[in-house]
């Protein structure tokens, strides 16, 4: 093995190991690309959560809210439908005690 041969060898070793330097560095870069995207998904996703949480509290609330005031117009519905069929029964027997009479 000559000279020439063994500063060839040298040259392409050096090479192989920029290369692989190069390499090392880019998949590196890589990585750290892949972790801050996957981090502002994650954090994109937490957000995207927390609003859905928030949107399905205000929606149970509401629905809590027209729940009670159907149950509130309802029982005032019944209470004047009880009273009108109260009052139609004493008309009834009014009626009714007018005509005995005669």
């Amino acid at each position: 093995m000559t000279v020439t041969d063994t500063q060839h060898y040298q040259l392409e070793i050096n090479n192989l190991k920029e290369t692989i330097n190069a390499l090392r560095d880019a998949l590196e870069k890589k990585q750290m690309e892949a972790d801050r995207q996957l981090q502002t998904s994650g954090q994109a996703s937490k957000e995207q959560i927390r609003q859905l949480e928030e949107m399905i509290e205000q929606m149970r609330l509401q629905l809590e809210k027209e729940y009670s005031s159907r149950e509130s117009h309802v029982q005032t519905v019944t209470q004047s439908l009880n009273e009108q069929l109260q009052q139609a029964q004493q008309t009834i027997v009014t009626l009714r005690n007018q005509l005995e009479q005669k």
